[in-house]
């Protein structure tokens, strides 16, 4: 019976070593693999940010009207009139004009902080009625009799103060009318991550404000579409009915740095928003 023939010392340490070698390359090239898919999802995250800001703010912004829609600009805040109800005048008494709307969402119409309302005349300029200006439910007989259908869903509503009297009443009849809400955006100060920039939005008449999307570096702002001029500049026009729309520049981050970095991740997005609401 032969005898069975073990590993020597200087085999084990052999063994030991490639051992040590196959299993520090491996574990190199997990550390690798996990640092990169980690900057990867941090990219992934930081372009999801800009992305979120710029559907969050085009619904709004694509609204506004070019001659009167926005009331204040900075290169870190623009404050506009977004109009949340759209229909036509039915018929004036001198104290109220009352309006045929058309369907709109009802959460919408609910939430809208209501701050005034334009009409727009046959030469197809905008009037903005703010001071003192009031909406409430009306009849929709005073429409029906005025020869205006009410469309399902429809709601009819009466402004005040009406509108000018001088206005003749086959003229009245069908004119174009919105309701306009106050809006803010604005690049401030994060709640939701201390320290950092968040885009928000405020209805102005109702004070409700909404923190978008986070975060941002301090280099997001807005820039500005003058009448007649192809490239958004940093000044703001003046006078602002020049204005005719806006450049968002989102330099958006990750919210953490990914494994190994000193920074958060960057994706700068840069896209602009002209206002359809125009005069024809």
């Amino acid at each position: 019976m032969s005898a069975r023939r073990g590993f020597t010392l200087a085999e084990l340490l052999v063994t030991l070593l490639i051992m040590g070698i196959v299993g520090t390359a491996v574990t190199k090239l997990f550390v690798s693999q996990s640092r990169f898919y980690d900057q990867q999802t941090q990219l992934r995250r930081a372009r999801f940010v800009s992305r979120t800001a710029i559907n969050a703010a085009l619904s709004d912004l694509r609204m506004v009207e070019g001659t009167g829609g926005v009331v204040s600009a900075t290169a870190g805040q623009v404050t506009v009139r977004v109009p949340y109800a759209i229909g036509v005048a039915c018929a004036s008494n001198g104290a109220q004009t009352t309006l045929s709307l058309w369907p709109v969402d009802s959460t919408a119409y609910a939430t809208a902080g209501f701050s005034g309302y334009a009409w727009r005349d046959s030469l197809g300029n905008y009037t903005y009625v703010e001071a003192g200006a009031a909406v409430v439910t009306d009849n929709a007989a005073v429409c029906t009799g005025a020869n205006v259908t009410v469309l399902p869903q429809g709601r009819v509503a009466a402004v005040r103060p009406a509108l000018p009297g001088a206005i003749p009443a086959a003229t009245l009849v069908g004119t174009p009318v919105f309701l306009v809400q106050r809006v803010t955006y604005e690049f401030k100060s994060s709640v939701a991550l201390p320290g950092r920039v968040a885009l928000w939005r405020t209805i102005v008449q109702t004070g409700q404000t909404d923190e978008l999307v986070a975060p941002f570096d301090t280099t997001a702002t807005f820039r500005f579409f003058a009448a007649g001029v192809d490239t958004a500049q940093a000044a703001v026009p003046n006078p602002l009915s020049n204005l005719r729309g806006l450049e968002l520049n989102l330099s958006a981050q990750s919210e953490r740095a990914p494994e190994g970095a000193a920074a958060p991740k960057q994706a700068r997005a840069v896209t602009a928003v002209f206002f359809n609401n125009q005069p024809k």
